[in-house]
């Protein structure tokens, strides 16, 4: 196997108008759309295309991405994933961990699915392309109107930022219509949300194992909800031009959870915060905390304090 690239270094240039992913996968920008394949547009009257062609090999010279570039890294996680902007889609790539875990592919065409229940109600990405390549995986989706939430947010008035408090929760009453008997990804797949478990805790993601340190800190497992489990500011997308329109992105790790972990989350997850520089606490945590004490009105029960406590008596015994 060639020497892997990292994942932050998965897309370089041939030329101005093609490029290379995870060097399997070959982009191209054109003036007309073509008839059939894959393709999208750039926001300016061209079109990218993913090539139909096999691989090329030896693969042609290239470089990475130059600063003109109209390609922009968008996210950076240490070389675990990164994204990129490319004209109206978004291009993921993600080291895998677990191949049991549900691809972000497969809960979009669920959701997207009338046979599944009703089609979502915001918007959400289609997915354009995927394909995995030396334990890595690559999504090319469309993008959703709007900017992130977390972009948004300092300019938005205070009825703006209720109205979009008020139609995340909205979105979470609508996903937890859907249940399950199990808590899993949509296809059965085990739910990798670090958050469920003590810190530290390496054995697996099984609904067993989910459901016991659930219970162990008195999370009603009666019922399993959908929830899309990552509605930080940056996966939460507001349309400012038309109102106050929400979506939502990432749903790699969507999945049916007690009902009383969604509200619970938004509680406990400083993962959710505004991440500005010089914020204090209580700004930064603004944003989640405006919507668990919706969830409460909605009635959605939370177990934060017993989380906490859980928390810390994990680092005390290490």
């Amino acid at each position: 196997m060639p020497t892997l690239k990292p994942v932050r270094e998965s897309i370089v240039e041939v030329g101005d108008n093609s490029w290379v992913i995870g060097d399997e996968i070959f982009l191209s920008r054109q003036c007309v759309a073509p008839h059939s394949g894959c393709f999208w547009s750039d926001g300016a009257g061209s079109f990218y295309t993913i090539s139909a062609e096999p691989a090329i090999q030896p693969l042609p010279q290239t470089s990475p991405l130059s600063p003109s570039s109209p390609i922009q890294l968008v996210h950076d996680a240490g070389d675990c994933n990164a994204a990129w902007r490319i004209g109206e889609a978004f291009l993921k790539v993600q080291l895998l961990d677990t191949s049991t875990t549900t691809r972000e592919h497969t809960t979009l065409a669920y959701l997207h699915d009338p046979a599944n229940g009703p089609i979502p109600t915001f918007p959400i990405p289609h997915v354009l392309y995927h394909k995995e390549i030396n334990n890595r995986y690559y999504l090319i989706t469309t993008r959703v109107p709007g900017e992130t939430l977390e972009k948004a947010w300092p300019t938005m008035d205070e009825s703006a930022k209720r109205a979009c408090v008020d139609r995340v929760v909205d979105i979470c009453k609508e996903l937890a219509r859907r249940e399950n008997d199990k808590i899993c990804c949509i296809d059965g797949g085990d739910l990798c949300d670090n958050w469920m478990k003590p810190p530290h805790a390496s054995d697996g993601y099984s609904h067993d194992i989910l459901l016991s340190y659930c219970k162990e800190i008195g999370v009603d497992c009666s019922a399993f909800a959908l929830y899309h489990c990552d509605m930080g500011p940056k996966n939460v997308i507001v349309d400012l031009t038309q109102s106050c329109i929400v979506g939502l992105v990432d749903w790699e790790k969507t999945g049916f959870v007690p009902k009383g972990w969604i509200r619970t989350k938004f509680c406990v997850c400083w993962a959710m915060d505004f991440d500005y520089p010089g914020e204090d606490v209580e700004q930064s945590q603004d944003w989640r905390q405006r919507v668990q004490l919706r969830l409460a009105q909605e009635d959605f029960p939370e177990v934060a304090d017993a989380w906490r406590s859980r928390f810390r008596k994990a680092y005390q015994n290490r």
